[in-house]
């Protein structure tokens, strides 16, 4: 059993430092296939809250109750695209629609959207100057007429019926947080002449469609009166419009959050507190100390990306690491203090480094009572090389050999490699995995397996390294993982897996990411402003 890629990855396997065959992407217009079909993609469970209550103010936003995200292809964004919704996810659209309307009366927040003073209950005029205005920022676009005149009448039905002009006002808030319009990023696009190419179908997004992807993907929230009002001004227009907002919102509040929500899922530690783990085996092992674990990372990825800009890649192979209390003693650190996460030293000897190294990984990336190198190196071989790794054939057993038969974990997983049909898979996953062996189920250094030496030697695809530090050393130079760093934020970005045509946009983006010395900032920017990230292909 080999390593391929998935056809719809279209050939997604690295950068493009030298050309587009040194990432194993097909480069060239003659090749591109179509771009993906545009999607209605419901708004993560995050993505709702923060834009209920950036419409409504945080009563309302703690209100409701979001949706469950569920991951496809190792993005919720891509679930978000492509799973239909449960009849307990359009309940709880219903019900938190209606905590929100009613949370935001309360608070005295929908006088934000008019300002007239109601005649009587049957104003139409002063209910047309709320709809207009509300419907304008919850749907993300003006409202057409029809759509103006239809919920301009359920106010006003509402607020004669129950003999209140803000009953009306709580009943089109109720409604108009329940449509498509609100819970869904639309996104359909135009015909733009100029835009054809050979094999090549595609479409534009509409600027409100363009400022909407903008904004749930740099702030995850919905787009502020200011960027709809920018796009309705043509701002948006061109290439260098685009690339000033995107600045403007990775200045936004909400900006790193968002960002650390994506890193989160990327690096398996957004659940990290609900991983379970063999108390008798791990007796430290707690949902505190989980969440220390992933505090860890993010302090990380935020120094690197947005307190230094530095170059990205350095989260693979840094030689220090951010502490609290819980984690020091952890890893046998001394704790600094005073208080809060705090930078230190990696202890010598342990062969740590990296994000690889990080506690929080290496948990996720283990059994409840053991290391499993197999996951450990599929996921460097998916989630930072984007190989796809099929999975075993049917019928195959997976159960490793006890350690009665072999005692160290290389030991077993070489006896299990002996069966032919595991063999291929194996051989590729398990050698990075293989060199991480000094960090257990939980992320403490060890130098003993069921009480044998370990041996962390390894090697990936015939690089040498032992341990964390020297694998994320490997990792940076290779091409393949600063292209699979563009395909895996687009992903997210877009909720679908990069088509045929939208690679050489992508690759397009990897040269400019490299150019600006890998600067994780440079490649958000690059990436808005691409063609793959601004347009769509035909409706089908």
């Amino acid at each position: 059993m080999g390593i391929d890629f998935v056809e719809d990855d279209a050939q997604a396997d690295g950068g493009s430092d030298d050309s587009a065959a040194d990432s194993g992407a097909d480069g060239g217009e003659e090749e591109l296939g179509p771009y993906a079909e545009p999607r209605l993609r419901v708004l993560l469970g995050r993505q709702y809250v923060n834009a209920v209550t950036d419409l409504l103010g945080p009563a309302a936003g703690e209100a409701v109750d979001p949706r469950t995200d569920v991951a496809l292809n190792g993005f919720v964004a891509v679930g978000a695209a492509q799973l239909a919704l449960s009849d307990d996810d359009i309940d709880r659209f219903e019900s938190s629609a209606r905590a929100a309307a009613a949370a935001a009366r309360a608070a005295d927040t929908l006088g934000d959207f008019y300002s007239c003073e109601p005649a009587d209950l049957a104003d139409a005029n002063c209910m047309t100057e709320f709809v207009a205005d509300f419907g304008y920022l919850a749907w993300r676009r003006p409202l057409d007429d029809a759509e103006l005149a239809r919920w301009v009448a359920v106010g006003v039905e509402a607020a004669v019926d129950l003999g209140d002009f803000e009953t009306g006002l709580e009943f089109v808030v109720a409604g108009m947080l329940q449509s498509p319009y609100f819970v869904y990023q639309v996104e359909r696009g135009e015909p733009v002449a100029d835009l054809g190419a050979a094999g090549v179908e595609r479409r534009a997004l509409q600027p409100h469609e363009l400022a909407t992807r903008m904004a749930f993907f740099l702030t995850d929230s919905t787009p502020s009166r200011e960027l709809l009002a920018a796009a309705e001004a043509g701002e948006l227009d061109d290439e260098a419009g685009v690339r000033a907002w995107a600045l403007a919102l990775m200045d936004h509040p909400r900006s790193q959050a968002a960002l650390e929500g994506y890193f989160a899922e990327l690096l398996h530690i957004d659940h990290l507190e609900a991983v379970a783990k063999d108390g008798g085996t791990y007796p430290g092992w707690s949902p505190a100390l989980a969440e220390s674990m992933r505090g860890e990372t993010l302090a990380l990825v935020s120094e690197v990306i947005w307190e230094e800009g530095r170059d990205f890649r350095d989260i693979l192979d840094a030689d220090y690491t951010f502490v609290d209390e819980a984690l020091a003693d952890h890893y046998g650190v001394a704790y600094p203090g005073p208080a809060g996460f705090q930078r230190v030293a990696l202890p010598e000897g342990q062969k740590r480094g990296g994000i690889l190294g990080h506690a929080g990984l290496m948990s996720s990336l283990s059994h409840v009572d053991s290391t499993s190198p197999t996951i450990r190196g599929k996921f460097v071989q998916e989630r930072l090389l984007c190989f796809t790794i099929p999975p075993p054939p049917p019928g195959v057993v997976t159960d490793l050999p006890s350690t009665e038969e072999a005692k160290t974990m290389r030991e077993r997983l070489a006896l299990h490699q002996q069966e032919p049909e595991c063999a291929g898979c194996h051989s590729i996953m398990d050698p990075p995995g293989l060199g991480l062996e000094n960090f257990d189920g939980v992320g403490r250094y060890r130098e003993l397996d069921n009480g044998e030496p370990i041996d962390a030697l390894s090697d990936l695809d015939g690089d040498p390294f032992e341990g964390s530090g020297q694998l994320g050393a490997v990792i940076r130079e290779r091409p393949r993982f600063t292209y699979c760093s563009v395909a895996n934020l687009y992903r997210h970005a877009t909720g679908h897996i990069e088509s045929g045509g939208e690679v050489d946009s992508l690759l397009t983006v990897d040269d400019a990411f490299s150019a600006e010395g890998h600067a994780f900032r440079a490649l958000l920017v690059e990436l808005v402003a691409s063609d793959a990230f601004r347009l769509v292909g035909e409706l089908q």
